[in-house]
């Protein structure tokens, strides 16, 4: 808690009544008769029930006691870089094609000229002249 805030008396005297499970939670209520269902929102809400903590962490009163669940531990942050252009994206992957294709290069020059003088001796003709 970064501030010291002044909470009213009527938002005080709420730390000495305990709150139940439906207080906190949504519930579902189902209607036989009419074999449908529906949820029932919390009677205080995360916001209330954030301030209510707050308020017995300045009172030295335990959030517990008042029946309000632990606080919720803090999410990590989520790391997600730059769109970039679509260049920019796929530059590492093209570098390492570039790459894989240089090492392969005198294997491919090989082939490549075994082929042309395939090419070239067919059309040689047997003749001697």
């Amino acid at each position: 808690m970064s501030t010291h805030r002044i909470f009213s008396p009527k938002f005080l005297n709420r730390l000495g009544k305990p709150l139940t499970e439906s207080d906190l939670k949504a519930t579902f209520v189902y209607n036989d008769s009419k074999q449908k269902g529906f949820w029932r929102p919390a009677q205080v809400s995360r916001r209330v029930q954030n301030d209510l903590r707050k308020a017995c962490v300045q009172y030295n009163v335990d959030p517990a006691s008042i029946g309000l669940p632990p606080a919720a531990a803090a999410k990590p942050l989520r790391y997600k870089p730059n769109k970039l252009e679509k260049h920019e994206r796929m530059r590492a992957e093209r570098q390492s094609n570039i790459q894989k294709n240089l090492e392969k290069m005198p294997q491919t020059i090989q082939a490549w000229k075994e082929d042309k003088m395939k090419e070239l001796a067919k059309q040689k003709t047997s003749m001697p002249f």
